[in-house]
């Protein structure tokens, strides 16, 4: 990261606003094959500033790797603000303020987000289910318990202003169904051990999850809730 900082800083000088770090390096749970997704805003962006940061990127120690997200200042802020609040939890600074680049986001924002999280998982869940193939749905399914992880995070916050930033602080946080979701999420060797044993009682988790937590997130817009 200081590597990508300096080089970003030279060919972009001024222009550079922000650069941070995402995903499973940010929170530690990085295997070797995982992506470094590198957050980075510039004042403006077009296709050769996009030429060019590509370049750099591709330049650094593991380049392959890199990734993320990228844009320019007007487009952030006028970025749909109920994605707003996670975004900005899940970045660590190395170089500039983010929270100064960011347009305003309210509570009623980040339930609005969260809902939009969850129904996504629920509607790829039932998707699966209904419409994949039958010998491979519950393996495809292991992308929908990822997602898992993301959505609770924001629902555990909404519910005790608690934001855990990795799985295993998350993990200490929840009990019964949520906690076995998010451990078949985080141990694909326990989420196959599981899928053995009953493949449709992922898929009944999983909904009964969403489903209730739809209804939980409903129940919050409007409200005074801290």
């Amino acid at each position: 990261m200081n590597e990508a900082v300096i080089r970003l800083q030279k060919h972009f000088g001024p222009r550079l606003l922000f650069v941070g770090l995402q995903g499973s390096h940010r929170r530690g749970e990085a295997r070797e094959d995982s992506d470094i997704d590198i957050l980075t805003i510039l004042d403006t962006l077009d296709m050769e500033d996009l030429a060019a940061y590509r370049q750099i990127l591709r330049a650094l120690p593991e380049g392959e790797k890199a990734c993320g997200f990228t844009c320019g200042r007007d487009e952030l802020l006028a970025w749909p603000p109920t994605e707003l609040f996670q975004f900005a939890q899940d970045t660590d600074a190395w170089h500039g303020d983010l929270a100064s680049l960011l347009p305003p986001v309210t509570r009623e924002d980040t339930i609005m987000g969260a809902r939009a999280a969850v129904s996504g998982l629920h509607h790829y869940a039932a998707y699966l289910y209904v419409s994949g193939n039958e010998a491979t749905r519950a393996d495809d399914l292991k992308g929908v318990y990822k997602g898992f992880f993301f959505a609770m995070q924001i629902v555990q916050y909404l519910r005790s202003g608690t934001y855990s930033k990795t799985k295993k602080d998350l993990l200490a946080l929840l009990s019964g169904d949520e906690a076995e979701l998010l451990r078949c999420g985080m141990d694909p060797v326990y989420y196959d051990e599981q899928k053995a044993l009953n493949p449709d009682l992922l898929f009944q988790r999983m909904l009964s999850w969403t489903g209730g937590t739809m209804r939980e997130l409903a129940q919050k817009i409007g409200t005074r809730e801290k």
